[in-house]
């Protein structure tokens, strides 16, 4: 049997006291499991929701005139006035110029003229033609002699309608000495000045009325969306107004909303070979004329709904050198993994993720940098559960907004039926 010394009973004693106080050989206390827990590195984390969300493009492009008309003379002359101020509103059938009338009137004054002439040589005829016809029966005149006056007769009738196109050719001509606006809206500036030769049908307008409300906004936007809108709108995901119409928000360059909702009322039939885009133009009202023609717009156009996206904050979403994108993943035993995603639109603080998460899924949103300088993945971590709520603030996606055209055109739609 072997001998246990002095100094061997004294260390199985430490030992066993050691393992009932928890204390160390020095006399310090051993750490426990929570105080291990806390020396783990704390980490926010959220659960990746899911929520029906707005498919919203965003495509650009610029305003144009509802309506342009180029201001041309019909007929020849001198500018005598000028009647407009350049810049301002016109209605249509407001007198804009006035071209020397003098030459027309003395031709309307010579047609007048050529009538009377003719209408007095037609009653000579007439008279004429109808003496023969008296005669004809007392053989006091041959046949021939009749029909030589009824012949004459026609031909006097035939000048007097020639005579009348003429008057009334030439009370045209002094008409259009007249030039007045074909539509209403904003007119340019004038090309001439008084005193300025002017003629017929000239390549150059005398001015540009533009009508700039409503106003058109003319945008391109990808095949792919626009088949996708089309279907979304079959499939009854989009709401439409009483005349067909998707709602469409406009934005201006500096990213301000455009109070006022436009409507789509036009897709192009061809797509350009070069850019794969298809021209969509929109109708908006501008009572206020905040936008005139050749401004650059851009435009949000709900094109369906995503069903039950996969949604995780902004933040969670590291971007690799190469632009692909990952986040942490916090799994089983607290233990954080780098988990490639692809990413979706954005939607308010939050994206969609299409691939690699699904709803429930625990990304770490804080401290990031330190899992990625100091420790490697599979190491345990101190989760830190936080709620995730989106945050439309400052942002594009307010549903209030998304929605509010489709409200507008359910009312629209009522109130006409109600009517």
């Amino acid at each position: 049997m072997m001998k246990i010394s002095k100094l061997g009973v004294l260390i199985l004693a430490a030992a066993a006291a050691v393992s009932v106080t928890g204390c160390d050989l020095f006399g310090k206390k051993s750490e426990a499991p929570a105080q291990q827990a806390q020396q783990l590195l704390p980490v926010g984390c959220i659960a990746a929701i899911t929520a029906d969300v707005p498919d919203v493009s965003t495509i650009t492009g610029r305003t144009s005139a509802y309506k342009e008309s180029e201001v041309r003379p019909q007929v020849s002359g001198i500018i005598q006035k000028r009647m407009f101020a350049e810049g301002s509103f016109v209605k249509k059938g407001t007198q804009l110029y006035q071209i020397d009338p003098r030459t027309y009137e003395a031709a309307v004054d010579s047609a007048k003229a050529t009538l009377a002439q003719a209408e007095a040589s037609e009653y000579s005829a007439k008279s004429r033609a109808e003496r023969y016809k008296k005669l004809i029966d007392s053989k006091a005149i041959s046949e021939q002699d009749l029909d030589d006056a009824v012949a004459a007769e026609k031909s006097a009738a035939a000048q007097v309608l020639a005579a009348k196109a003429t008057l009334k050719n030439a009370k045209i001509n002094l008409e259009y000495t007249r030039v007045y606006a074909p539509i209403s809206g904003i007119i340019g500036k004038s090309s001439v000045t008084e005193g300025a030769l002017v003629t017929a049908n000239q390549g150059s307008a005398l001015a540009t009325i533009q009508q700039i409300d409503p106003i058109y906004v003319d945008l391109g936007q990808s095949d792919v969306d626009l088949r996708n809108f089309k279907q979304a709108v079959k499939a009854g995901k989009i709401k439409l107004d009483s005349k067909n119409r998707a709602a469409i928000q406009i934005y201006f360059e500096d990213g301000k909303l455009y109070p006022v909702t436009g409507h789509l009322d036009f897709t192009g039939v061809d797509v350009n070979k070069s850019t794969g885009m298809v021209t969509v133009r929109a109708t908006v009202d501008n009572k206020d004329g905040l936008l005139l023609p050749g401004m650059f717009m851009r435009a949000r156009l709900v094109q369906g709904e995503l069903d039950n996206a996969v949604l995780i904050p902004q933040v969670a979403a590291i971007r690799g050198n190469r632009g692909e994108v990952s986040v942490y993943r916090i799994e089983e035993g607290d233990k954080y993994y780098s988990v490639p995603v692809t990413l979706g639109r954005e939607y308010g603080n939050a994206y969609v993720v299409t691939s690699g998460l699904k709803a429930g899924d625990l990304v770490a949103i804080d401290n990031i940098q330190k899992l990625q300088l100091f420790l490697q993945p599979g190491t345990p971590v101190n989760p830190e559960k936080q709620e995730f709520k989106i945050d439309f603030t400052g942002t594009d996606d307010d549903p209030a907004l998304l929605n509010a055209a489709a409200a507008d055109a359910g009312k629209a739609g009522s109130e006409k039926a109600s009517k």
